[in-house]
């Protein structure tokens, strides 16, 4: 007689997004999805029936419980009223992806950032943000694509394999203020770019970060200093990075101020134009020693910093 097998423990769900027999959840905690066709008084847990706006489906997160906010990919170019900006991510563990390999964000499905206003801001730690086109719209003079808190830490933000742009304004992909720091920061697999070459300064500027990792990133045509890091930055590591510079000038595409220390360089390449790129491309003020430069290239030439 075959034996029968019994299972006597319950199976926990909890936060699971479970729809016709299948779970949609991305990880431990609850999935929100967000669409140009969705509404803000549901639960957002199923991706037939969206929330309308990327703030309610943050608000609806729950701090440390790792849920995640899906962009869904039918987002149109058209604007959604009621956004919230910056979007704000201010609860700890929540990830903000694309339902794909690229959502959009911002200029597609979501509305544009008002004058001088930045598009995200993030203050809670161990976020991130994935797979997502992200731009700010704006006739202004301030707002960058994401920026940190105006004080205090942010521990382990992730930044994966997004489009960062700028339009009508001349500032940051992404910015930490002076009083702000970035410990165990990621930035990889993203392009930073811009319509025209005045029209972001800086892809990354760093005030303070450390144990950090900028990689596998795409800079086309910064204004100024590609990536800045600086006096306060340390044990940074800038690995693998292609750069195409808007001018050869100094420093355009690394440049590591005074004071900052335990850094290091490799990988990473750079070219202005079709003769011989200047080797002042990548510039270190810091003191001698402070900081390791590997086997970086202005065009096909490896150099270390000046």
């Amino acid at each position: 007689m075959p034996q029968q097998l019994r299972v006597n423990r319950k199976l926990d769900v909890t936060g699971a997004t479970i729809i016709g027999g299948q779970n949609y959840s991305l990880g431990k905690g609850k999935t929100f999805y967000v669409s140009n066709d969705g509404a803000d008084g549901g639960p957002g847990t199923n991706p037939n029936a969206p929330f309308l706006t990327i703030t309610a489906a943050i608000d609806a997160c729950t701090g440390s419980d790792f849920d995640a906010v899906v962009v869904m990919q039918e987002s149109p170019s058209s604007p959604t009223s009621g956004e919230t900006w910056p979007i704000a991510l201010d609860t700890a563990g929540v990830l903000l992806t694309g339902l794909y390999s690229r959502g959009l964000v911002s200029d597609s499905g979501f509305g544009s950032t008002p004058a001088d206003t930045d598009c995200i801001t993030v203050s809670a730690n161990h976020c991130a943000v994935e797979n997502l086109y992200l731009q700010v719209l704006t006739g202004g003079t301030t707002g960058n694509v994401v920026a940190g808190p105006a004080s205090g830490a942010v521990y382990g933000f992730t930044m994966r394999n997004c489009w960062v742009g700028l339009q009508n304004t001349a500032l940051y992909g992404f910015f930490t203020g002076a009083a702000t720091d970035f410990p165990y920061l990621l930035i990889e697999d993203s392009i930073f770019s811009a319509p025209e070459a005045n029209k972001m300064t800086s892809a990354i500027r760093l005030f303070n970060a450390s144990f950090s990792v900028i990689r596998r990133n795409l800079f086309l045509h910064c204004s100024s200093y590609a990536v800045h890091l600086l006096g306060n930055c340390q044990s940074v590591s800038v690995l693998d990075n292609r750069f195409d510079l808007s001018s050869d000038s100094a420093g355009f595409a690394i440049q590591c101020a005074a004071g900052s220390r335990y850094n290091f360089f490799d990988g990473n390449s750079a070219a202005s134009q079709d003769t011989a790129t200047s080797v002042t491309v990548y510039t270190d003020a810091s003191t001698a020693g402070h900081n390791k430069w590997g086997n970086n290239y202005a065009g096909i030439v490896a150099v270390l910093a000046t």
